[in-house]
This record gives C-alpha cells, sequence and structure tokens, in this order.
C-alpha cells in the first residue's frame, strides 16, 4: 500500500474533510472560543472591523464557517472550492492538479517528487496557482499569503528553493500575486522577510539568501526598501542582516538603530553633517510612514530608533539615544513601547536600561492591549516574565493571566481594582472561570467580583464557566451570586 509521500494525489483537498472543518469552527465559536472567532473577522465580509467577541456574540451558522474555510483555502466562496475540488477529481493529471501537487511536494520536503514533477513539466517552475491569490511555486516557499493548510515549511526548504530556482523559477522570483493587497507588497521576498513559519523552522536567513542569489529584488520592486523595512517591522532581525548583507540600503535612522549601524546612526544625528533620513515605511495598517528629516529629527523618529535598538538587542546604542532626551515611553507604531519590544525579544539587558530610564512596564499598546509581561510572555521569555512579576508594578490582568494569586492578592489589597485593570474584575473573573482556575475565582469573589457581570461579550464568568465545563467554578459562581442576591 503507497502513503501519501508515495502518492501525493491522496492528500489533495477532500470537500468531506473541508466540511468537517467547517462544523468543527462554528462549534468551537458557539463554546466562545474567541480565537477561533477572530477567524471569522479577517475571512467574512459580515464581521469584517468586529473583534472575535462580536463573533461570539452575534453567533454564526453552517454556511458562514464554510465561507471561511474557503477564504482560508484560497477561495473566495465555498461553491468555488467545491467547483475547484470537482475539477481535480475530474482531470487529475490536468495542470491544476500538477500544480497542487507540486505545492505538496514542496511543503514535505520531497525533492525527488519535485524534481519528476519539473522535468516531466517543464512550464511549472513559473505556472500561477488557480487559486485565488495566483501565487507562483516560490511563494509556497514562504509559507504566507498562501491557503492556511500549506503553510508547512520542511528542514530542507533551502534545498527545494534552489530546485525551484534551477528548473526556472527565477524568472517569478519577483512575481506579484493576490494577498496583501497585490503589488510591490506581494512578491516572494516580502512574503519570505514577514512569514513565522520559515523562521520557526530555522531556516529564515538562508532562504533569504537564496532568493536574493535567484534575483530577488534586494530593494524592492518600488526600490522603497520594502524588503528590509518588512523584515524589521515583522521582528525578524536576522532576516533584515541577511538582506542589508545582499545590499539592501540603509537609508533611514530607524532601520540603522535596528542593525546595529553606530557609523550611520551618530552620522544620521550630527546636526552639521545633514545627511538626510529617508521616508520609511513599517508594516502596519495603522502606521504613517515616518517623514524624511535630517537631525534635529522628529520626535517620533527618534522614538523608533531606540524601540528597534532594543528590539535587536542594541542596547549601548539605545542608550546613546536616551541620553539625548528621547522619550523611554514613546510608542509611534500603535503605541508599541521600546519595552514592549525587549521583553518579547528576550533582550534582558535593554530591558534593565530601560526601566533604569523610566519605563512603565504597565502601559499597554495599542493594537493588542498588552503590558511588557504580556510582551515577555508571548514571547516566551519565562525568566524574563518572572523578573517583571518579582521587581515591576504589575496589572491584575497579567498577574491572572500568569496564574499568580499572591500577586493579585497584593494588588487587591493596595489599590482599587479599577484603577489596575481597564476592564476591572469582571473580566479577569471571566478569564479565570473560563480556565477553572478555582483558587483565583475564590479570590476574585473574596474581593467583591460580581460572577453576573457582563464583559465586552455580554456574557458573564458565569456562562464562560458552563461552557467550558468547570463545575466546581460553576458552583463557586452561582453560590456568590445567590448570596449577592440575598444582601
Amino acid at each position: 500500500m503507497s502513503n501519501a509521500k508515495d502518492n501525493p494525489r491522496t492528500d489533495r483537498p477532500n470537500l468531506e474533510q473541508k466540511r468537517k472543518l467547517a462544523k468543527e469552527l462554528r462549534r468551537a465559536v458557539k463554546n466562545l472560543d474567541s480565537s477561533n472567532a477572530a477567524r471569522f473577522t479577517w475571512n467574512h465580509p459580515r464581521f469584517r472591523g468586529k473583534s472575535g467577541r462580536d463573533v461570539v456574540r452575534e453567533g454564526v451558522s453552517l454556511s458562514d464557517a464554510q465561507h471561511v474555510i474557503a477564504r482560508e483555502s484560497g477561495f473566495e466562496s465555498w461553491p468555488k472550492l467545491k467547483k475547484y475540488i470537482d475539477l481535480l477529481d475530474a482531470e487529475p493529471d490536468g495542470p491544476v492538479a500538477v500544480f497542487e501537487d507540486a505545492v505538496r511536494a514542496i511543503i514535505r520536503g520531497d525533492a525527488g517528487q519535485l524534481q519528476a514533477l519539473l522535468r516531466s513539466h517543464p512550464s511549472l517552475a513559473t505556472q500561477r496557482s488557480h487559486r485565488r491569490h495566483q501565487c507562483v511555486l516560490p511563494h509556497y516557499i514562504a509559507a504566507n499569503g498562501v491557503e492556511d493548510e500549506h503553510q508547512i515549511i520542511p528542514p530542507n526548504a533551502p534545498e527545494i528553493a534552489r530546485i525551484l530556482f534551477d528548473a526556472g523559477a527565477d524568472q517569478v522570483v519577483d512575481a506579484t500575486a493576490g494577498m496583501y493587497g497585490g503589488g510591490s507588497g506581494s512578491t516572494p521576498l516580502i512574503s519570505l522577510v514577514s512569514s513565522v513559519h520559515p523562521n520557526e523552522a530555522g531556516v529564515q536567513e538562508e532562504l533569504v539568501r537564496v532568493f536574493c542569489d535567484a534575483g530577488a529584488s534586494v530593494n524592492g520592486l518600488d526600490n522603497d526598501c520594502m524588503p528590509l523595512s518588512t523584515a524589521l517591522g515583522f521582528r525578524y532581525p536576522e532576516a533584515a542582516k541577511v538582506l542589508a548583507d545582499c545590499g539592501a540600503r540603509i537609508d533611514n535612522l530607524p532601520t540603522a538603530a535596528a542593525l546595529g549601524r553606530v557609523d550611520l546612526v551618530e552620522a544620521f544625528l550630527d546636526v552639521s553633517g545633514g545627511l538626510e533620513s529617508q521616508e520609511c515605511h513599517f508594516p502596519n495598517p495603522n502606521h504613517r510612514p515616518f517623514p524624511k528629516s535630517t537631525a534635529p529629527h522628529p520626535a517620533q523618529t527618534l522614538q523608533q530608533a531606540v524601540v528597534f535598538a532594543c528590539m535587536c538587542g542594541h542596547a549601548s546604542l539605545a542608550k546613546r539615544l536616551l541620553d539625548l532626551g528621547v522619550d523611554v515611553n514613546g510608542g509611534p507604531r500603535c503605541g508599541i513601547t521600546a519595552l514592549h519590544e525587549a521583553c518579547y525579544s528576550g533582550q534582558a539587558e535593554a530591558s534593565h536600561l530601560l526601566l533604569e530610564h523610566g519605563a512603565d512596564p504597565t502601559l499597554r499598546d495599542d493594537m493588542w492591549r498588552s503590558t511588557a509581561i504580556g510582551w515577555a510572555n508571548a514571547g516566551g521569555r519565562r525568566s524574563l516574565v518572572r523578573w517583571l512579576l518579582d521587581t515591576c508594578d504589575v496589572d491584575i490582568r497579567d498577574a491572572v493571566e500568569l496564574w499568580q494569586p499572591a500577586i493579585v492578592r497584593r494588588i487587591l489589597k493596595s489599590a482599587p481594582p479599577s484603577l489596575r485593570s481597564r476592564a476591572g474584575l469582571g473580566d479577569v473573573l471571566r478569564l479565570a472561570s473560563m480556565r477553572g482556575d478555582v483558587e483565583m475565582v475564590e479570590l476574585l469573589l473574596e474581593f467583591g467580583a460580581d460572577p453576573a457581570q457582563q464583559c465586552e461579550d455580554g456574557h458573564t464568568a458565569i456562562v464562560y464557566a458552563e461552557k467550558f465545563g468547570n463545575q466546581q467554578v460553576l458552583d463557586l459562581l452561582n453560590k456568590a451570586k445567590d448570596a449577592r442576591k440575598g444582601e
């Protein structure tokens, strides 16, 4: 019996599997799973501009869930997904099916299968997908912007990329596609330097070099340094270093600070030199580009230079800028401060430096509404999280999220909860109830949290305890609710 690797047709898209995924997605939303609900805000027109909590509150139908699955699979609608699968079944050796097999060879790292396909179908190297994004095969090496199920990086991805480019895919190394607005921001190189998957697989830097060797525009199709700014904007400084090694321009102050180029930073800061820091735009839908400037530069440009220096571990360079009077709590991109970035990247020296200069660890950014502790936790920086908990002011939500009842008690004893958490005790009680954290629920109830208080999604802690099957917590909440009625 052959397996999927021997017979790639066995793992082509399957409509029954897609139906099952849609049913599971709908069930997750009905069970108040806000992370899965957020998928609707990206992929369903009815929920565009809303939050995952809005999706939970409004509810979804099976056809809504099917639409999301279709969009995540690279199609505009469920009927178009079905039509595509029908075509694969009707023409198992046709060009659409061959492209599908090549994609699967790429994500499996099956060099032999990919080479065989490229030999028997030479035009495959430059062919475009029939899915709505119309990507070429190098986009699949980047594992970004293509359908979710194919965002997989094999350990031998650089070898796979070289096979593609040797077979002629270098002709489409700068091909644009239909994701992320298309145009110069949709090339394989831009997709690569903004993709988490090759970074986590440990092959991103080598792939960047392979793409550049194949002729990718290192300064972007519009000669605007987009690859470099994208790599930094998505927090991949090692990829940015490779781009610089391959000839990418460093033409602005924040980028120079990110790459630790002390010589360039000093040149940009020299009032008498007049070196112009060019306009730079780091990826974010709500961020306007930093304008061209010469020293003395605008506050936001200087603040972003500190942010990038700390994100990339250049503490001495950050100190040089802070000593000039740059605001340590400045967050020119959606309120994201240098301390947020240093904590996420695990830059302990930079984090210490920032706190010594007055950085506020309880500030929340405007994008994810998270503190420095939240950023450190999201980055998996456990020792840094512990140090921040032990030495800094702590927001009550952080303490609840990180299972710290002693710190929660300390906070509740020393200050009004409303001053320590934007959503008050109702929000953190819901969180503890959802997770089944009996000790935390008891503690919050002790300090007056109301189990019947509705949170932003319109549900109470009681509803969350019910949905997640946390019976002991549910009993505590109902008992507290009944006691309040009797007062």
